[in-house]
């Protein structure tokens, strides 16, 4: 006499046998995901935690000096029309070639002088509290670095770089474009 597998009948496996190897299955992977998912954040984490940079520009009339260590990030910025002055403080995560700044703190350490409303006045006031700043990078040189940003508006920045971005770059540094 044949006895179907799965049946109750079938002496080589329980009943349910399916069922408890499909929990086993799921089970497994509503704990690996969460494992993973700490491992890829940790080493975001540490890979942001190893920027060590100075970076000077100016760009439309505005001259930025900002210095990152240990993944925190500090800027000036000074409107060079009407000399009002900001600090911006931020955490920086970096993950290849994309840089997220999550600003938490713009100080106003100057006013405008005279009557002119600074640029930097405007869009400093107008943000909130907590606000997500995202660049992309690529170096053009060996102190140079380009940042291209997507928001509030589109723009390109050529900066002047000391050190590196993130541990990424520390260890393993990206090469120039080869044009």
């Amino acid at each position: 006499m044949a006895f179907r597998r799965g049946t109750d009948r079938c002496p080589s496996r329980p009943v349910g046998y399916e069922n408890q190897a499909m929990t086993r299955k799921r089970l497994f992977l509503l704990l690996i995901f969460p494992v993973l998912v700490g491992i890829a954040g940790l080493a975001l984490l540490v890979n942001s935690m190893g920027c060590n940079y100075t970076l000077r520009s100016t760009h439309r009339d505005v001259d930025y000096y900002g210095v990152c260590r240990g993944g925190f990030v500090n800027l000036v910025e000074t409107d060079l029309t009407t000399g009002s002055t900001w600090t911006v403080g931020a955490f920086q995560f970096s993950l290849a070639d994309q840089l997220l700044f999550v600003v938490h703190s713009r100080n106003h350490i100057r006013e405008s002088s005279g009557k002119a409303t600074s640029v930097l006045d405007t869009y400093n006031r107008s943000l909130g509290a907590i606000s997500f700043v995202n660049y992309a990078w690529m170096p053009v040189g060996r102190r140079r670095v380009v940042f291209f940003q997507t928001s509030p508006y589109h723009d390109v920045l050529t900066m002047t770089r000391e050190g590196h971005i993130s541990l990424w770059d520390a260890y393993f540094p990206y090469d120039r474009p080869a044009y």
